[in-house]
């Protein structure tokens, strides 16, 4: 495994950071907790010390179960974010304002059973609250000693501007995969510039970029990519022929098309880590050997003209 810094923080992280999105249950057609915890050990024994969580990951499920799989582990960062609001079955909105968001700590806190969290990210911008709130709000939960450091997710470059005048923060968790290359434009050359870590989430594209799905994949009940665009209609026959050349190029490399994707990421040099979910053991091992396939600059832009070329 191999480890960078993490903004300008003193954390060491791992340029894989286990995702535990898949094992909240709610988005990925459920979850079971045992074999999630598997998951996690796999991670650590991978070198994985680095674990992003939310708590509407699950309404709360993936926090504790995180929680009992890292329990007496030392050295291990956990990630965890605010702001999207939730009841016992499912989402119900979006507040980044500064009460609310302290709320969510300190009963983030009480999941992951946790004194101080690592890093606190405000999960979402909403349409209502200037980006300064949930700034102050962070500043604030620092200086009581409940969080060591914050950062954003999925915010845009004038928010991201406009709140790092208000306050340092370290790190900008966005979407970026082979498929979604919307931050190459301003963001990724923002963080770079401002020293602010990028931690890369969905870098397999909800997996797609996994191989292991075609046309006629059906999704079970509760499995919520069967509503995501990019696996209906025309947009989802096009990323499976994208995969497909992807795999005739990760053949070239001996490395699987999951490794190639993942790599692609990390190559980038404003990437921090790579995200990435797992709800079985077995599928952390492929995961974690992504770092033995470092790419070239090269390589980065032949992989990129290949999924051009089907655009």
């Amino acid at each position: 495994m191999e480890y960078v810094q993490l903004g300008r923080t003193d954390l060491e992280v791992s340029r894989i950071c286990f995702g535990a999105w898949a094992i909240g249950g709610w988005w990925w057609g459920g979850a079971d907790d045992a074999e999630s915890i598997k998951a996690i050990h796999a991670a650590l024994d991978g070198g994985v010390n680095f674990f992003d969580t939310a708590d509407v990951y699950g309404g709360g499920r993936s926090e504790t179960v995180l929680a009992k799989a890292l329990e007496g582990q030392n050295g291990v960062y956990i990630a965890t974010k605010g702001a999207v609001q939730f009841d016992s079955q499912w989402m119900t909105g979006v507040s980044n304002e500064k009460g609310y968001l302290k709320r969510a700590c300190e009963a983030s806190l009480k999941r992951l059973k946790r004194e101080v969290i690592d890093l606190y990210q405000v999960h979402w911008p909403d349409e209502k609250t200037p980006v300064e709130e949930p700034i102050q709000a962070l500043v604030e939960l620092q200086k009581e000693g409940k969080i060591r450091f914050f950062g954003l997710s999925n915010f845009g470059i004038r928010d991201l501007e406009t709140a790092l005048d208000v306050a340092r923060y370290e790190s900008l968790q966005p979407q970026y995969s082979l498929l979604h290359r919307e931050i190459e434009e301003e963001i990724l050359p923002f963080c770079e510039d401002n020293e602010i870590g990028i931690l890369a989430y969905s870098p397999l594209a909800c997996g797609l970029l996994t191989g292991k799905f075609t046309e006629d994949s059906v999704f079970p009940k509760g499995d919520h990519r069967g509503e995501n665009p990019d696996f209906q209609g025309e947009t989802f026959l096009r990323n499976l022929r994208i995969v497909e050349l992807l795999k005739e190029y990760a053949e070239k490399q001996e490395c699987t098309v999951t490794q190639l994707a993942i790599s692609w990421v990390l190559a980038h040099s404003g990437v921090t880590c790579a995200i990435c979910g797992a709800r079985r053991d077995m599928q952390v091992d492929e995961i974690v050997e992504a770092i033995d396939y470092p790419l070239s600059e090269k390589q980065v832009l032949e992989i990129k003209a290949l999924v051009e070329h089907c655009e």
